[in-house]
């Protein structure tokens, strides 16, 4: 028997009603933001907030929201590695110790070295895989190996942190990775700064491992490659680490040295890594080109000489010390002034005694001051009868 099909009727009004359903549904305020979120693109920045320090002084020399929040990923690293340095300085540890990968270890996601179960690794090779791959896997095996378990070794970056006076700093990881989504690692442009000094001035050899752009990893089957780009394009850098993943954007704490400057950049939350790389590469030209480190006196070198008169026809020169290190970072162009203040000029002198004060100005604006003392004994001349038949000049 052959089957009745619907009528034309019948199908029309069913159509009408799936349209009808349809415009309502797109009518509704959450289907029409949905709809907008999918049209709009996530706005192109270069960043939340970056600091452009000086190395050596800790002076900052530009800022744009320097303490602004940000979600650091794998620039959480630098703290890994500056807890394990000091362990190893401090004599708790040794590089060419062997750490055996445990079973959390292995297991762990994201960025790797692939680390299998019962593996062993020295600390210095796991510390390259950190800082060239960004090695999640390896970082937890050495805050196990060195603290027992990875909260441990997590108190101990945050005891760092407050030593450091990263005053907006907290960790949860010690690989950068969130633990869910509203539990995560924080920090700012100007801690994470403060962090990169302190490798480069307590910990140079963290630029051994993060200068490399490519190293081979257990026995070269394994190809590391860097995620700084800039080492390849940037001259004079050579250091220090990236950070990424979606809600925190693409980070850098770079640093590169040129003849005796060096600099820091540290930049959160760029919309894409080519508009980080543009705008870390614009400030560390900036600060070359425009700024430099300067000694303006040395602890315990000559400053100043002066005359010191002995009799009515002697004069010694006494070399005046300064009794601290003064250096400035100073904006190429800046005039600089020495002003001296002489507190004694007649003998006798003992050395390291206080003879007077140096002040310096950049643009008549105070730069720093400094005791200067005395580099020498100087007797008073004695008396003696045959002053008395000296002749006049």
């Amino acid at each position: 028997m052959n089957k009745k099909h619907p009528s034309n009727s019948f199908v029309f009004i069913l159509q009408a009603i799936i349209f009808f359903i349809i415009i309502l549904a797109a009518s509704t305020p959450s289907f029409a933001r949905r709809h907008r979120a999918k049209r709009q693109k996530r706005p192109q920045i270069a960043y939340r907030g970056y600091v452009v320090m000086e190395a050596f002084t800790g002076t900052i020399i530009k800022a744009d929201h320097p303490d602004i929040k940000v979600e650091p990923a794998s620039v959480s690293k630098l703290m890994l590695v500056a807890v394990t340095l000091d362990f190893v300085k401090q004599g708790k540890a040794k590089l060419s110790e062997i750490v055996t990968t445990s079973r959390k270890a292995a297991k762990m996601g994201g960025s790797q070295v692939f680390l299998k179960e019962g593996e062993k690794f020295s600390l210095d090779e796991l510390l390259y895989a950190i800082l060239i791959q960004s090695a999640n896997d390896a970082c937890v095996a050495v805050a196990e190996h060195l603290a027992g378990s990875t909260d441990a070794f997590v108190d101990l970056m945050n005891k760092k942190a407050r030593e450091l006076h990263m005053k907006n700093t907290h960790f949860v990881s010690v690989s950068g990775l969130y633990v869910r989504p509203d539990v995560h690692d924080v920090t700012t442009p100007r801690d994470m700064a403060i962090l990169a000094r302190y490798l480069l001035l307590k910990h140079p050899e963290t630029l051994k491992y993060t200068a490399v752009k490519v190293r081979g990893f257990r026995n070269n089957t394994f190809i590391m490659r860097s995620h700084n780009h800039l080492l390849k394009h940037f001259p004079g850098m050579d250091g220090l680490k990236t950070g990424y993943y979606h809600r925190a954007g693409y980070n850098l704490v770079a640093t590169a040295k040129r003849g005796d400057q060096r600099y820091i950049v540290s930049l959160f939350g760029a919309s894409t890594a080519k508009l980080r790389n543009k705008k870390v590469t614009e400030l560390l030209e900036y600060a070359f080109r425009n700024y430099r480190r300067i000694r303006l006196a040395e602890a315990g070198k000559p400053l100043e000489t002066i005359d010191v008169r002995l009799g009515s026809d002697k004069v010694v020169k006494l070399p005046l010390v300064a009794s601290k290190t003064i250096d400035v970072v100073v904006e190429i162009g800046r005039k600089i002034k020495k002003k001296v203040k002489i507190l004694k000029d007649k003998p006798p002198f003992k050395t390291n005694e206080k003879v007077g004060e140096a002040s310096f100005y950049i643009d008549n604006k105070p730069a720093g001051s400094t005791i200067l003392v005395a580099g020498r004994d100087v007797k008073k001349p004695g008396w003696s009868i045959f002053n008395l038949f000296k002749k006049k000049s």
